[in-house]
C-alpha cells in the first residue's frame, strides 16, 4: 500500500504545473500566430473581404488595440509580421 501512496503524490504536482503551462502558453500561441495568419493574406490564402477575414479581424482585433496603445508592442508586432513576409 505504501508505494501506491507514493506514486499518487508524485503525480499530484504534475497537474497544477500543466495547467500553468497550458495557461501561459495560450495567450502567447494567439500573439505569435498572427505572423502565420499574416502570411496567408499575403500569399492570397485568405482575402480579407472574406467571412474568414471578417473572422480574422474580430480575433486579433485585441492586438490591434494594444498596438494602437503602446507603441513598443506596436514595433514588435511589425517587426514579426515582416518576418513572416506581412507587411501591416
Amino acid at each position: 500500500m505504501r508505494g501506491m501512496d507514493e506514486g499518487r503524490r508524485s503525480r499530484l504536482p504534475v497537474a497544477p504545473l500543466v495547467a500553468v503551462v497550458v495557461l501561459l502558453l495560450l495567450p502567447a500561441l494567439y500573439v505569435f500566430s498572427i505572423g502565420p495568419i499574416g502570411a496567408l493574406i499575403s500569399n492570397g490564402y485568405i482575402k480579407m473581404d472574406s467571412t474568414i477575414g471578417h473572422a480574422i479581424q474580430m480575433t486579433y482585433a485585441p492586438l490591434a488595440f494594444c498596438a494602437i496603445h503602446w507603441p513598443p508592442f506596436e514595433s514588435f508586432l511589425v517587426w514579426y509580421m515582416r518576418l513572416w513576409g506581412y507587411d501591416p
